[in-house]
C-alpha cells in the first residue's frame, strides 16, 4: 500500500546468560512481565516481542532469539537507551548482537495456516547480497518460482529486510530473511532443494548463516 508505514525489525541474537533455559525463563519473565515495561514498550510502538531458542534444543541455555516488531524508529531508539532496558538485556544475554532491519521492499507473503497446523518453526537466512539491484532481480525470481513448493512444503509467510546503514555503507548489503513454517519436515527438504541453494548462490556474495528456530519451552512474556 502507498505510504504504508513500514514496520522494522530487531533482532537480538546472543547466547544466554543463565545456565538453563528455565533460569533464563525467570529473567526475562520478569525483565519482561512488569506492566510498567510492557505498556511503555507499546506505547513507544513495539508491536510484537517473539523469543526462539534452536530446533532440537536440549534445555540448556545457549544460542537465544528475539525478535521484535517496531513502526517508528524513535520509540525503538528511546525504548533501548533506557538504562533499565539495557540492564535487563544484559542479565538475560552474555553476549549479544542486536540488529535494526528495515524492510528490503522485495516480493513477501503472509499466508493462513491450515487447522491443526499448530506447529511454528521460524528460519532466518543472513547475508551480504552482492548488490541492491541485482538481489531484488534474483530474490524476486526465486521465490516467485519456487513459493508455490514452499507452500506446499508448509511455509507460511516470508519476510525480507536490509540492515539499517547510513547511505554507502556496506552493512546496508546486508539481508536478512525470516520464514514462517507449520511443517518442520517439510521445510528441511525444501530447503536441501538444489534450487534453493542455486538461488542462494546467486542472491549472495557469501554463504548465508541459516537459523532454525522454535519457541522455548514454559510460559514466556510475548505479545
Amino acid at each position: 500500500m502507498d505510504g504504508e508505514k513500514p514496520v522494522f525489525l530487531l533482532s537480538i541474537q546472543g547466547i544466554l546468560s543463565p545456565k538453563t533455559l528455565e533460569a533464563a525463563r525467570e529473567v526475562h519473565n520478569r525483565t519482561a512481565r512488569a506492566p510498567a515495561n510492557v505498556a511503555a514498550a507499546r506505547q513507544l510502538s513495539d508491536l510484537s516481542h517473539m523469543v526462539y531458542v534452536p530446533l532440537g534444543g536440549n534445555g540448556h541455555a545457549g544460542d537465544f532469539l528475539i525478535l521484535d516488531l517496531w513502526n517508528n524508529m524513535d520509540g525503538l531508539n528511546k525504548f533501548f537507551s533506557d538504562p533499565h532496558v539495557q540492564e535487563g538485556g544484559g542479565l538475560i544475554f552474555g553476549s549479544r548482537d542486536p540488529v535494526v532491519w528495515t524492510p528490503a521492499g522485495l516480493v513477501s507473503y503472509n499466508f493462513p495456516a491450515p487447522y491443526g497446523k499448530n506447529d511454528r518453526i521460524v528460519a532466518t537466512v543472513r547475508a551480504k547480497v552482492k548488490s541492491l539491484a541485482e538481489a531484488s532481480q534474483y530474490h524476486n525470481a526465486l521465490v516467485q518460482k519456487l513459493v508455490n513448493k514452499a507452500r506446499i512444503a508448509g511455509n507460511m509467510s516470508h519476510t525480507g529486510y536490509y540492515r539499517m546503514a547510513a547511505p554507502g555503507d556496506p552493512a546496508g548489503l546486508e539481508f536478512f530473511a525470516v520464514d514462517t513454517w507449520f511443517d518442520a519436515a517439510g521445510m528441511a527438504k525444501h530447503y536441501q532443494n538444489p534450487e534453493v541453494m542455486e538461488g542462494f548462490g546467486d542472491l549472495f556474495s557469501v554463504p548465508p548463516a541459516l537459523g532454525v528456530w522454535v519457541h522455548p519451552a514454559g510460559e514466556w512474556v510475548e505479545w
